[in-house]
């Protein structure tokens, strides 16, 4: 258990537990759109917000739409500054990075009083949510980032959204046609319009999803509002749909978030991974991947961190020391 708002002190070794990684393919850059685009998004401290970046005219603006700690309405906005690899720094927050895909796909962050403290928060955001169930179905690789109070948690499991609007999930397993083997949780989705969904658990409202399909890979992001004791807490879902992660989508250089605050960049050929930067300054940290492990599409580091590719160009980790983390390919 970790809190999300932990300091922000933190020892290189904890690079190789959070970077190590799990890759997608076809990369990403900088939007040369002259049209600003909005998001919709989610942060990792469980909100749900729209973000408009206009990489043409470097101006970057939120709303945040969903709040639990009473943010809701509130607005941001400021400049970027376009970096050689592709991405933005924005202003503000000059250690974090916003980078869009081409696809549809955002990762970004937004600076906040979260509670009681102010904290760079990663986003993922999504430019054309799917507005059916149809296009929502699937089984999902799934990471879920929650917090209850100052404790937090990481895991990843499965999870089935089918036709009629049900969902199930599994932690730890990918139970396949089986049962889950412990502590898998079901419920419904009902539609509220603009491609958002409430997630019920029998009776509770857990939280508001969307889902985007990306190069024919569905990719599903779930804003949890469940302060229920034993419930999933305040945080995010992130899910892909199942598929098989080969040697050949690792290649290229990435940037990363995580709910730590912390970003990072790194360099991957075959299974083995090279981080060069972190927050912002030169670093040579060596590090591995296994593919398709635990289970297809899954892929867990050389110091156990776990996660998946979710659509073209995007991963998401849990690490082993318990953090969420959040990254896209640059090239």
């Amino acid at each position: 258990m970790r809190t999300l708002f932990t300091s922000i002190r933190i020892r290189l070794t904890w690079l190789l537990l959070a970077i190590g990684a799990l890759l997608a393919s076809c990369g990403g850059g900088g939007s040369t759109s002259s049209q600003a685009t909005q998001y919709t998004s989610v942060a990792m401290a469980g909100e749900l917000l729209t973000y408009t970046i206009d990489p043409v005219a470097l101006t970057y603006s939120y709303t945040i739409t969903e709040s639990q700690y009473g943010l809701t309405g509130k607005t941001g906005s400021g400049t970027l500054v376009r970096n050689g690899d592709g991405s933005y720094s924005p202003s503000g927050i000059p250690n974090a990075r916003i980078v869009i895909l081409p696809n549809g796909l955002l990762l970004g962050a937004v600076r906040e009083r979260f509670g009681a403290a102010v904290v760079t928060v990663p986003i993922i955001g999504l430019s054309q949510p799917v507005s059916t169930l149809g296009g929502l179905a699937a089984t999902y690789n799934y990471m879920h980032r929650g917090c209850l109070g100052i404790a937090c948690a990481t895991d990843s499991g499965t999870f089935v959204i089918g036709a009629n609007g049900t969902w199930s999930s599994c932690p730890d397993a990918n139970p396949g046609a089986g049962a889950c083997p412990a502590g898998g949780r079901s419920g419904t989705l009902d539609a509220l319009g603009n491609g958002l969904w409430r997630v019920m658990e029998g009776t509770a409202n857990v939280g508001t999803a969307l889902g985007f399909n990306s190069g024919g890979q569905n990719v599903l992001l779930i804003d949890l509002k469940d302060l229920r004791a034993g419930g999933l807490g305040l945080g995010l879902v992130v899910g892909s749909q199942q598929a098989t992660l080969t040697i050949a989508q690792t290649d290229g250089t990435w940037i990363a978030g995580s709910s730590s605050g912390h970003w990072a960049v790194f360099n991957t050929s075959g299974t083995a991974i090279n981080v060069t930067h972190f927050d912002g300054f030169p670093v040579n940290v060596n590090g591995s991947f296994t593919p398709n492990d635990p289970w297809q599409g899954m892929a867990t580091t050389n110091a156990g961190g776990k996660g998946f590719l979710a659509g073209n160009g995007v991963y998401v980790l849990e690490t082993a020391n318990g953090y969420a983390e959040v990254g896209v390919k640059l090239r």
